[in-house]
């Protein structure tokens, strides 16, 4: 499945119109949060409850929008400028000297991506989820397994297409000698189907068992990629990193929001040169930030951190109007 129902989209339609047919003007009679202050705290609206309407719009987007497909165009052909420029210096790398290490004269070249979202749209999941939502409310304990079970049977059906631009690149950069490593968070058991995933869509791909390194479960943090950017610095100079979360680039990524903002911006000359990140409004480290807990942590609670993060995100929002002052967890729990 790649698109989410014709219905869905004329649901969606026909609520906007009909808050333009209000004839309210965007901002108007829009209180400042500082006027806020003694207004008594009220519910979301029941359709903010639902859990299905959380993605909506961020799936809608990237299935169907063609600034998502300018996106990721515009992140391909900088790949293609960049991968110019580095195989031309030596001394290039795509990675800081901590995973890179010593350039060694004539090493191999390399790219390392992420896979989904960045090589494979996995966006279908997603819309499956709007449309068939895990309801944590009646079996908060097994939540999680649901989920995870839904994404293994996923995976399995090998449904994913391949990211606008993603197949020319990357098979061009393999005819030219430079070797694709996909690092991935996916789970090893799904390492088989993963890889005849990218192959069935025509991206290059020799040798599934060294190219294609799944979650490292060894590590502090299993989604940390820094081990394994490093497994392939130890062979190869690395050109080009592609991804679409703060994770694919660099190491520490599952903290604050404010911490997040500074790694981008310590980093600031790396993005679009050594660094092509891609859009993804639906899923990422982001989420994790605002409610600052990881889902793997949280197998049990599956259910309750949903309703936290929702929460949470609406406290995260600028130019809120109710989102001000919503009931605090605490409060939404009784």
């Amino acid at each position: 499945m790649r698109f989410i129902s014709r219905g869905v989209a004329i649901v969606v339609i026909a609520a906007l119109s009909a808050c333009a047919s209000q004839g309210t003007k965007p901002g108007a009679d829009k209180p400042k949060l500082d006027d806020l202050a003694g207004v008594p705290r009220v519910d979301p609206p029941d359709a903010l409850k639902d859990p299905k309407h959380d993605n909506l719009n961020a799936v809608l987007w990237s299935q169907t929008s063609a600034e998502y497909r300018a996106l990721a165009a515009q992140a391909f052909n900088q790949a293609a400028r960049t991968l110019v420029i580095a195989k031309a210096d030596p001394s290039f790398s795509a990675l800081p000297e901590a995973e890179q290490g010593k350039l060694v004269a004539d090493a191999p070249l390399a790219i390392i991506t992420d896979i989904d979202e960045t090589v494979l749209d996995s966006s279908a999941f997603n819309a499956d989820l709007i449309q068939n939502p895990i309801n944590p409310a009646q079996d908060p304990v097994n939540a999680h397994r649901q989920f995870d079970q839904r994404w293994n049977d996923w995976v399995a059906q090998r449904e994913a297409i391949a990211m606008p631009g993603a197949v020319a690149f990357l098979k061009q950069a393999d005819a030219d000698g430079v070797t694709v490593f996909y690092i991935t968070n996916r789970k090893d058991p799904e390492k088989r189907e993963t890889c005849n995933n990218l192959t069935q869509v025509g991206l290059p791909l020799k040798d599934c068992a060294t190219q294609v390194l799944t979650r490292n479960l060894t590590e502090a943090n299993p989604k940390d990629k820094g081990a394994r950017r490093k497994i392939v610095a130890a062979k190869y100079r690395v050109v080009l990193v592609l991804g679409d979360n703060l994770g694919d680039f660099t190491d520490g990524v599952y903290t604050t929001t404010e911490v997040r903002a500074q790694l981008v911006e310590d980093h600031a000359g790396w993005w679009g040169e050594r660094w092509i990140i891609l859009p993804n409004p639906m899923y990422g480290s982001w989420e994790d930030a605002i409610s600052n807990v990881q889902k793997d942590a949280v197998n049990h609670t599956f259910g309750a951190e949903l309703e936290r993060r929702r929460l949470l995100k609406g406290r995260s929002l600028r130019g809120v109007d109710w989102w001000a002052n919503p009931p605090t967890i605490e409060e939404k729990a009784k």
